[in-house]
Parts: structure tokens; sequence; C-alpha cells
């Protein structure tokens, strides 16, 4: 038998086969062309891949989604789908109208090619950028005419315009717009029908269908589909339909069971099986047989993963190559004239920086990427000339000299032992990305040069979005199942305190645990978030992502705009932006570079010589004060150092070189803590360094042997098996992806190389091993050094100009009550004062008024918004406040009321115009004269008698109310700038503790102390949540660990701002004590809020009776204040002409102790006769 006839009759019985199969499958088959999935935002609970792993177990053939108004999910869904090998169909529901003033209706898009991709994207641009209507993306019907081509339309449904005019039998409107669709899309226009279970539904379907043929237009069945699975009345826990509703009612501020509120979903709106959806449709066969149509018109090929930079412009006669060869070949020459005129001068071999730029530049163009660092070096050089801070670098891009030489960098490469590799990588090729630093009030300047620079069309930051989070959503269902605020509040503060963390997380912990298990509405709402719980929720903007398109945005990406903001952005996120080929660039605002700028600015305005201006650029690296400074580890407010572990190990490390800020960068992260110890001690020689290779010594040489950087790893496989430098990135890759099969080739090429060269196999096996177990903490040095520098310029600044530097600190952080009572606190540590804020001195932001001396900002006053304060120092330009009505006079009685002169007032700030309980009692009457005479002003109405009197000093109080000096200061500052609730409790306190903190001492036994609560910070270990908390009782401050026991039980007591009384074991704390100075710690056992302590260690309450005092009304006091028995007990001590007596008073009369009581009983005996007496205490010393 001849082969070849053999072989070609084979084939095609194989051909008659398959094409006899694949038509019996599209015959059994149906393809969902309307589905909403998480990001539709409004509605949808299906995750992608969720639905793509449910299609593929459906065996469908192909799939469409189309959210609402966006195409977010694509990117994801066309890759997911295909990976299973289903035909992703891209589409999108728009809102159609015809003007602002009609009613929006669905209608359905669906991409055939590429065309009717870039059309999709226009439209749903479009649509977000001028279509907005109350925060409502819509679509203008007229805009279809520019967009139709390569798209695919389907009617809505019933709720589609089409169907809107067939139920309200408006027959002939619903013919002119089957005619205008038919006309823009012609076959590619059908009219969609659904039997998922709506009101009218079936009315709609018969009328629909019969139009349909009176006007030749293909019908097309769909399922509406939100949700993927069915009600099933065995499952306990919440349907998927229950937990739409839900969702839904979440995003529209809606309750559950509210009966007015509007049901716009059906049970049957799930991701039913083809088969379900042919028996549904049996008696329309054709409108099952037209969703496979459709799918065989819709192709589209997205090509992903080619990048496309924009066009830099460059001189003419000059190629980007060229023009990028010699800018950076002119500005390393400049770097040359910088490093021997700066204070850290140091030589430097030109040749080997020559040689260094040249490698780079022929791999940077090999590789088609000089646009690119054309473009960043362009942009950082604006900003700099445009006095706008930028940061010398971070991340890997440091590593290139190139970058150096074009002003992207400011870290030269060389000198710090920085890898091109680690940046681009020729055998791992990657696309580039700088991260680069600007000042936060300048970040946004240099982004709108970019838009004007490439247009506004092209350039644009990227989406992100928002989830519900765990808390959050407990939250959210507990309100849309209209249970009380409380109940939620208690529920969402169980969670521990862990970045991330997810409710199946949080319920393995013991305390939420028992919290969900304890009734039926804990884990009903529990059960309800889990199906809720990481679904998209909005839409913002990355904090730094922006990208640059060669053309229009819209043929990459779609848009959206933030109406609050204005801002476009793209609708892919960050990772599926960078696959349809835009560059990312990360404009990074840094606030730490606006206080160093601020900083110097105040030093500089006070320098009268240019020469001796700060220039923070060349300040010396081996500055005494400075190390100084690191060594006592006072480095609040110094970057990346002032955490309460990093002031510690600094103490420890004594650093006393700029690499020692380098490695202490790298080291201090979770999992290389272990190597901090060995670090430390090996740089004070009480750890050997171990021997090894030479090469390896070499590169371990300034961090004492212990790899720390990555770079480090690479340069060990270079230098000791050999490798390439690109082959040791992707060695370092391997291992910090734990790849195992890669890493198990490397291996084996480490050793042998390693042995190739001389090495003792066993030494490369082990030092592998090393390595390895290293990268699960390596950091990259390209990062370190960089910020490193920024620690170390703060640093500098602190030292030596600490006013300066802490007021700048401080301007920055005006929204921030803790880490300006942090920074306050620190500022009386190194001996500068902050003066309270004075309506007649202070500005908006903190002022260093001289080099002890700060004063207090207006700014950082709750509740005084910045317009207010601006008016307040234009007011004052002539003449100083004098009193209160003057001030409401000339700031105006309309622009302030009785919050905001409360908080004025509670603050200090008019302490510099009368007392502040006067002024407090002045405000009502005062107000009513200051806004009478501005009326009178207005009507130009004279006074009958003459000019008006000025009020101030007269000023009517109104009534007297109490004004708490201290509680008003807290609450307008958010922590006692000047005063401390226990200073009027100090007897007190000496009487129930025995000690203050200054007279502590270490001790086995446990000790009673109290003080205000400063801060405190909760973290969340295995055990549970536990504390570090710190008492102020104005002689000395003490530190508090509250391990989690403790902390579970007396949680309830800790309030920063109140009394606490703590009893536990006194211990020497490592971390504060010096050499010169030994501090304490407290280990608590117990917790009391004041008032709980009050009535746990009092003995009795001594009332001493003098006898001209009212009886009868001292009597009704003492019920009145009677506890029944619950409270502490009272003894009355009377003394008269000829005895006296101490008489026990019967438990009735016992007294539930706290400030109202004592205040009451210091009226009805005399402030002198009323004693505490405490119980006593066993170990005072």
């Amino acid at each position: 038998m001849d082969p070849v006839k053999n072989t070609g009759k084979l084939l095609n019985q194989f051909l008659v086969w398959f094409v006899n199969k694949t038509e019996k499958i599209m015959q059994e088959n149906f393809v969902h062309l309307h589905l909403h999935s998480e990001y539709s935002l409004i509605d949808g609970l299906i995750r992608i891949e969720e639905l793509v792993e449910r299609a593929s177990e459906y065996n469908f053939i192909a799939l469409a989604l189309t959210d609402i108004s966006n195409l977010f999910g694509l990117i994801k869904f066309y890759r997911l789908a295909r990976e299973k090998g289903i035909k992703p169909i891209v589409g999108c529901e728009v809102k159609l109208i015809k003007d602002e003033s009609s009613i929006p209706a669905p209608l359905v898009l669906l991409v055939k090619n590429q065309i009717g991709y870039t059309n999709l994207t226009k439209l749903v641009s479009k649509a977000y950028i001028q279509g907005q209507v109350n925060g409502e993306p819509l679509t203008q019907i007229e805009w279809l005419k520019d967009f139709s081509e390569g798209l695919v339309a389907l009617s809505g449904g019933q709720r589609g315009h089409i169907g809107q005019a067939l139920l309200s039998s408006s027959f002939d409107l619903a013919k002119k717009r089957v005619d205008y669709l038919k006309k823009i899309f012609n076959e590619d226009f059908f009219i969609e029908i659904q039997r998922i279970g709506r009101e009218n539904e079936e009315e709609y379907n018969s009328l629909a269908i019969d139009l349909a043929l009176e006007k030749d237009v293909a019908i097309v069945a769909t399922n509406d589909v939100r949700f993927l699975s069915p009600v099933n009345p065995s499952d306990e826990g919440p349907s998927d339909f229950e937990a739409h509703e839900a969702r839904v009612c979440i995003q529209k501020g809606e309750v559950l069971n509210d009966s007015s509120r509007s049901r716009d979903y059906v049970e049957k709106q799930y991701l039913s099986s083809a088969q379900e959806m042919i028996n549904i449709f049996s008696d329309i066969p054709e409108a099952i047989e037209n969703t496979l149509n459709i799918s065989k018109k819709c192709n589209l090929e997205l090509e992903l993963g080619k990048y496309y930079l924009p066009d830099f412009e460059v001189p003419a006669k000059s190629s980007a190559k060229e023009f990028l060869k010699k800018k950076s070949k002119l500005g390393l020459k400049l770097r040359f004239k910088e490093i021997s005129n700066s204070v850290n001068s140091y030589h430097i071999e030109e040749k080997n920086y020559l040689k260094r730029l040249d490698y780079e530049l022929e791999m940077i163009c090999k590789l088609g990427f000089e646009g690119y660092f054309l473009i960043v070096a362009d942009f950082v050089n604006w900003a700099q000339k445009n006095d706008i801070p930028v940061g010398p670098g971070r991340g890997s891009g440091a590593g290139s000299i190139t970058a150096y030489a074009l002003g992207i960098t400011a870290i030269d490469p060389i000198k710090y032992d920085l890898l091109f590799e680690r940046f681009l990588n020729p055998e791992r090729v990657t696309n580039p990305d700088f991260d680069i630093d600007f000042c936060i009030e300048g970040r946004d300047k240099v982004i709108d040069y970019v838009t004007q620079k490439y247009g506004k069309d092209s350039v644009a930051q990227i989406s992100t979005r928002g989830t519900m989070a765990a808390r959050a959503v407990l939250r959210d269902v507990v309100r849309i199942l209209d249970k009380p605020y409380g109940f939620g509040d208690r529920l969402a503060k169980a969670i521990p305190d862990v970045l991330g963390i997810s409710l199946e997380e949080a319920y393995k912990e013991k305390e939420f645990k028992e919290l969900i298990d304890s009734n039926e509405e804990s884990k009903e709402v529990f059960e309800m978030s889990l199906k809720l719980e990481g679904l998209s929720r909005s839409v913002g903007t990355h904090a730094a992502g922006v990208v640059i398109a060669p053309t229009a945005l819209t043929d990459f990406t779609p848009l959206i705009v933030d109406q609050d903001k204005g801002a476009v952005a793209t609708q892919f996120d960050m990772g599926d932006v960078e696959s349809t080929g835009l560059v990312k660039f990360d404009f990074l605002g840094l606030k730490t570079l606006t206080v160093i700028d601020q900083t110097v600015k105040r030093i500089n305005e006070k320098i009268n010589k240019d020469n001796d201006h700060v220039d923070i650029g060349n300040i010396p690296l081996q500055d005494h004060e400075s190390f100084k400074l690191l060594q006592k580890g006072e480095t609040t407010g110094v970057f990346q150092l002032e955490s309460r572990g990093m002031k510690e190990y600094l103490k420890q490390l004594e650093p006393n070189n700029f690499e020692d800020i380098v490695s202490m960068n790298a080291l201090y992260r979770p999992g290389a803590l272990g190597l901090v110890d060995s670090y430390i001690n090996r740089k004070h020689g009480r750890e050997e360094v171990p021997s090894g290779h030479e090469s390896v010594k070499k590169i371990l040489s300034s961090t004492y042997g212990v790899i720390v950087y990555q770079e480090q790893v690479m340069q060990i496989a270079q230098e000791l098996s050999g490798f390439s430098l690109g082959q040791a990135d992707i060695l370092r890759r391997a291992m910090g992806k734990k790849k195992k099969d890669e890493m198990e080739k490397m291996r084996t090429d480490f050793i042998e190389g390693a042995v190739k060269k001389g090495v003792n196999r066993r030494y490369a096996e082990n030092l592998f091993d090393q390595i390895e177990k290293f990268a699960g903490y390596g950091f990259n040095r390209c990062h370190s050094v960089p910020y490193a520098l920024i620690a170390y310029q703060t640093a500098w600044l602190k030292a030596h100009y600490p006013s300066e530097f802490m007021a700048s600190i401080m301007s920055a952080d005006l929204d921030s009550t803790d880490r300006i009572q942090m920074f306050v606190d620190d500022c009386k540590s190194i001996g500068v004062k902050v003066e309270k804020p004075d309506i007649n001195r202070s500005s908006y932001n903190f002022k260093n008024l001289d080099s002890g001396n700060i004063l207090y900002g207006l700014g950082a006053i709750k509740g005084i918004g910045e317009s207010l304060i601006s008016r307040i120092i234009d007011s004052r330009k002539d003449k100083l406040f004098k009193d209160l009505y003057d001030f409401c006079l000339r700031v105006g009685s309309n622009r302030i009321n009785r919050r905001i002169l409360t908080a004025l007032i509670g603050s200090g700030s008019m302490d510099c115009i009368g007392d502040r309980a006067r002024l407090f009692n002045q405000i009502d009457s005062i107000l009513r004269k200051a806004e009478q005479t501005t009326d009178r002003s207005n009507s130009q109405i004279q006074d009958l008698f003459g000019e008006e009197d000025e009020v101030g000093e007269k000023g009517e109080g109104g009534g007297e109310d109490n004004f708490d000096i201290i509680s008003s200061e807290w609450s307008a500052l958010g922590f006692y700038l000047e005063s401390n609730p226990i200073e009027s409790k100090k007897e007190e306190v000496r009487k129930m503790c025995g000690l203050n903190i200054s007279e502590l001492k270490e001790s086995t036994h446990q000790q009673r102390v109290a003080g205000m609560l400063l801060n405190f910070n909760v973290r969340q270990g295995r055990q549970g949540r536990y504390a570090f908390a710190t008492l102020d009782d104005t002689s000395a401050r003490l530190e508090v660990s509250i391990w989690s026991d403790t902390f579970d039980t007396f949680r309830s007591a800790l309030k920063k701002g109140q009394i606490i009384v703590v009893e536990g074991v006194v211990e020497k704390d490592r971390y504060s004590s010096s050499k010169d100075e030994t501090s304490y710690k407290i280990i608590a056992e117990k917790i009391f809020n004041f008032d709980q302590a009050r009535n746990e260690f009092l003995k009795h309450i001594k009332l001493s009776l003098e006898p001209e005092r009212d009886l009868d009304k001292i009597t009704l006091g003492l019920k009145q204040l009677s506890s029944k028995g619950n409270g502490s007990p009272v003894i009355i001590s009377y003394t008269g002409s000829e005895a006296s007596a101490d008489i026990a008073l019967p438990k009735d009369f016992s007294v539930n102790f706290n400030d109202e009581a004592y205040l009451v009983l210091k009226k009805l005996f005399g402030s002198d006769n009323v004693e505490l007496v405490y119980h006593a205490r066993p170990y005072l010393h």
C-alpha cells in the first residue's frame, strides 16, 4: 500500500472526525456574553480567578467579561482564560444616554478585533473624562457613530433603552431605537433576551422577539451574571445571591432588610452551565446558537509584554543613542570636578570610570533603553533646576554610572561598589525601573512638567483598586445587617493589629475566635464578611506610578478620571499596564526631602554670607557631632533610624563611619536581625571574623565577614566561581524567589566553577548553603547606600541645627498629633524648648526662634484651618491683638465660633491676651458684641451715643462655666504641652504608690507606680497582642512592657493622656540605659485607670467634721454619694470642745471615689478636711 495515499486517507478521516466533533461541541455549548465581576464595583461578586476556574470545569469554549463602564479586569481575565484554553471575549456594559437629562440604560459592547478594542477603550475613557454625571461615567449615544467599528452590540435586555420602550408600550420609539443601533452596528447588533425571573420578563421577551423578526435583527440569550453559584438550601452559610445583595447594599449605603430599598437582582443571575441555558431556551434555540456565532466574530489578539517608549526629542542630526553618549560623558566629567571640589574628595581612576560608562552605554543602547534614560534625566534635571529637592536615588538604579553622570542619581556607584547588572542584566532582560524621590511639595510640579512636555493625552497616573479589608468589611456588614454600631466596633477592634491580616488569620487568634463563636449574631456577620472580604470596592491612584505613552494613552489602556482631584489615571493597575507595553516611571514623594529642604532654607535665611550657606549635598561624611548623636541613639526624626529597636542597636554599634549606617540600614529588617549582634561584636573585636577564601574575605571586609547585601552574593559568585555578573544576578533572583529547579542548577554551576578555580569543594558547598540562607533576608545595597546618605544628612542637621531641624520636621507632620508629641518630647531631651502657640507671634508652621527655642505652629491646633490662620496673621500685621473682642472684630466674627475660640484658648494661643478661664467665660458675650459691631458697621448705622466702647476687659461673662485647663489643652493639641493631669494628684499618688518614677530601683518584688500614659504601641506576637507604653509623672518617664495575658485583661485601662497605675516588677532597661545613666522599665502584672486604682487601694476616706458645718447638708451629700456598700469606707473624724472621736459610717455610706466625689467632699467638709488613707505597701523602700 502506498504510504503517502494511506497517510492522506487517515488525515481526511481525522479532519472529518474533528469537524463533526467540533460541531457537536458547538451545538451542545453556550457562551455567556453578559457578565459582571467584582470590578464593576457597584455590583458583581465574581473574582476573576474563580470565574475562569468554574468556566473550565463547565468546559466553556469562550466567555465574555462585561463590567460596568470599565475594563479594570481585562488583562487578568485575558491571561487566565487563555491559560485554561478558553477564548476570552473582551467587553463592557456601558450606560447609554442621549443627553445629560436622559435616564441611562445598559448597552453591552463586545470586541471583535484590535480596531474594536481601541474603539471600546476610547469609549469607556470618554465616559470618564467627558461623560461623568454625579460621578457616574455615561456614554452618549452619538459617540457610538465614531467608535462602533470592530464592536458587537447587545441591546441590554429589558432594562436597555429598547426594552424600556417596549414595556411602556412605546412601540414606535422601540423601532426607532432598533433602526438607530442597527444602522451603526449593522449585522453586529443583537436584541438581548433573558429568563432569570424578573418582573415583566416574559412580556418583554415576547415583544422583543416580535420586534426582532419585524426588523430582521438576531436575538441572543444572556443570563446577566453577577455571581457564580445558585442558591443551595442545604448550605448553612450565606449564598452567593445573599452576599451579592449585601455587596450592593454596602456600595449604596443601604440596609438589607429595608423594605423600601430597590431590589434589582434575582437569584438566577449565577453562572449557569451551557446545558442549563440550552434547556431554558429550548424553545428558542437560535438565541443560544447566536451566542456561538458572536463568539466566532470575537477574535481579539493582545500583544502583551512588548514595551513602547515615548520619543525623546534630541538635537537635529543626532540620534538618541548619540545624544545619550555625549550627554553622559559630559556629565561624568562634571562629576569628576564635583568630586575633586567636595569636602569629601577622594582619588579616582578616571579611566576606570570611563570604561564602566562605555560598558553601560553599550548595553543600554543595545537593549534599546537610551530613550528611557534620557526621559528620566530630563525631568530629574528639570526638578533640580527649579529648586525641587530630588533624592540621591534608591533601588537598583543607583548602580548605574550612566545615571550618576546624567544627574539621575547622586551616588558614585564605583566608590560604593554598586553593580550595574543589579539594574540592567543583559542575560535577563527586563524593563529598567528608576525610583525617583521628590519632595512631597514638588512632586506634582514634576508630573505637570512631564504632562506638558509629552501631552496630556499621553501621560497619566496609574490606578489602584481599594478592596474590602478585614476590619472595614466587618463594620460594613454590621451596618447593612442593621446591627448596633458598638457591636461592629467591638468585633473590628478584636482583630489583631497586623498589617494585611485576613479574617481567616484573625479567627486563629483566641480573643477574636471566642468573640465570633460567642453568639449567632457574631457568626452571621463573620460568615457574610468572609464572602465579601477582598472584593474590589473603589478606585484610587498609585502613590508614585506614572506612564508616558508614545501616542495617545487610549491606544494602550482605557482611562479614568478622579473627579475630586482631576487626575487622569489608567484603568489598568500597575502590573497590567506594564503588560500592555507602557513603561512606568516612579515619581515618589518623600517627606524627609521636604524636611531637609525646609531646614536648610531656615538655616541659610540667617546666614549673611553666601559662602557660609549650607549645601546639604556637600557636608562632611565623617562629622564627629553627627556620629556622637547616632552613638547616643538620639535619632528621633532621623530618616530610617528613629525606631526603638534601631536606637538600641545604634547605641551598641557606636557607628563611627558612613558604612556603619549603610549596614544598619540593610540589617535592621526581619530575618537579618540575628546577624546584627555578630556585626556589632565583630566591629568591636568581641567576636572573631571567620577565615575563608581570600576573595570572599575581601568582598566581606567592610561588613566584618557578615553577608549583608545582595551585591556581595553577586560578587562572590563572580570572584569565586567565575560567574558573569549577569549570571550572578540570575542566581540572586533565583534565591530570592526560591526557585528550586533553578537553584539546583545554579548550585552545581557555582560549586563546579569554584572547584575549577582551585577552591575546596567542601568550602564551596558550605558557602553556597550560607548564601542560600542569606537570600531570605539579603538587602539591596543600591537601596541602602542612598537611604543611608539621607539618614546621615538628617542626623547632621539635627546635630548642628537642632532648632531649625525640629521646627521643620514638626511642620511636616502638622496633622499627626502622635508624631508632634514625640518630637516635642525629643526637643526637651536635647535641650530645645517648644513654646506654646501665640496668636500674636505664631505662624502656620513651627518657627525656630533661636538655637534653643521653637514657637508652636497654629496649624497643629486641632480644628483650626489654614485659611483662618492666614486671616489671623494678616489681621495682626499692623498691630497685635490686645484682647478677645479685638481679636474677634479684626479676624471677623463670621470666620470664628465658640469651637474655634475654645481650641485657641485651650491650646494656650490666647494667653498673651488674658487668663484662659476668664477668656473662656467671655466667649459668648464677646462673639455677640463683635457680631453686632460688624452688623452696624456694615449698615453704616452709628451708635446713638457715639463710638463703641472697647469691650476686652469689660466684656460680660455670660455665666461662670467651669473651665478645665488640662482637658482643654488635650482637646486642642492632642497631648499636654505645658500641663500634666498628674500635677494635681502628686500627693495622692505618693500615698497610693509610695515612690515617684525617678525613685524606682530594680527589684525582684512587685512595685506600684502611677503616671500619665504618654503613648503605647500595640504589636502582634505568636501568643497574641502585647504592648509597650511610656508613663510620665513629671519626675521622670518609665517604659512599661505589657505582655499578652496582661494586655488582654487590662486593655480597657490603656487610654492615652490618662493617668494609669501599674503594678509589676521593675528591671533595668537595657535599651534606654547609657554608660552614665541607668534607666528602668516595669513588666506590668496589673494595670488600673486612676479611679479603679483608688477604689482598689483606698483603705478608707477620713473626713474631719468641723462643728460649724451644716450637718443636714453633709448628711444629704453623703447619701447622694453613697455606693450602697460597693465603694470605699468613710470615717468621720469629729473634734469638739471637750472630746474627739473617729466614727466609721455604715457600709451604706461607702463612696465610689473619683474626681467628682472628691470635689463634692471638699465642698461639704472643706479642702483641708478630706484625707485619703491608702493600704500599706509591703515592699516600700
